[in-house]
Order: structure tokens, then sequence, then C-alpha cells
């Protein structure tokens, strides 16, 4: 009997122990299960959250579209403009700026050199030595132009930069 005390206290033993990673394993099953529905519920507020902001923007849209046509009825029954009208503009072509270069020059020719020469004594020492640069002067015939120093011209010119 003695083998069979000893037999029966293992079996005991060993029975006792798998009841106790039963438990163990029932309790991590259930923290798990607490954790997904923590899950699911954060997830849930989650899109609530989401689902009224989407919906407020919404409502602010709407207010705003209609607002919006109220302006620009209002805007034109004041200064009778034509209402706006949402139309793309073509691109500019490289013929389009050859032609504006075309007119520009045209103008420039008619207007003459003399009165360039009397707008550039009208404009200011910064705004002179701005254009003698885009000229393509260096900065000491500027300083000789203006009748100024070289450190006073650099001096414009670095704050131009």
């Amino acid at each position: 009997m003695n083998m069979t005390g000893i037999l029966l206290a293992i079996n005991f033993a060993i029975s006792l122990l798998a009841i106790f990673f039963v438990i163990i394993l029932y309790l991590k099953f259930s923290k798990v299960q607490q954790l997904e529905e923590d899950y699911r519920n954060l997830l849930k507020e989650a899109e609530d959250t989401i689902s009224g902001y989407v919906y407020e923007l919404k409502e602010e849209n709407k207010m705003f579209l209609d607002k919006l046509p109220k302006t620009q009825q209002t805007t034109s029954n004041n200064e009778r403009e034509e209402p706006i009208v949402n139309e793309i503009e073509p691109e500019i072509t490289q013929d389009d700026v050859h032609t504006l270069l075309g007119q520009i020059a045209a103008v420039e020719d008619e207007v003459g050199i003399q009165s360039e020469e009397v707008d550039f004594a009208r404009l200011t020492t910064y705004e002179q030595v701005s254009h003698l640069v885009e000229k393509g002067y260096s900065l000491e015939e500027i300083a000789k132009k203006l009748d100024k120093g070289k450190t006073e011209i650099e001096l414009l010119w670095k704050f131009r930069q």
C-alpha cells in the first residue's frame, strides 16, 4: 500500500496543479476578454467623436455655402458686377510671353529714353541702385553714376538682398 499511497499522492498533486493552471488560464482569458471589450469601447468612442466632427464640419460648410450666394448677390446688386464664375483660365504659353514682351518694348520705344531718365530721377536711391543692377551695372559704376560712395551703394544692395 505504500506504493499505492505514493502514486495516489502524486496523482492528487498533479490534479491540484492542473486545477491551478486552469484557474490561471481562466483569469488570463478573462483579462483578454476585458481588454477586447475596452478596445471595442475605445474604438466606438473614437468613431463617434470622428463622426460628430465630420457632422459639425458638414453643418459649418452648409451654413457657409448658404451665406456665400447671399454675399455674391449683394455685391452684384450693389456694384452691378457679373456673378463670379468658376472658370479655369488657359495657361500662358511662350507665344503669349513673347507677345507681351513685344508690346512692352513697343511702349518703351514710344515713350523714349528721356522719360525713363526723368522717371529715374524721381526714384529713391535704393530704387535707382536696384534699377541699375538689373541693367547690369557693377556696384562701382553705380556709385560713380549716382555720385555716391561705393560703401553706401554696397550697403543699399545688401539690404535689398
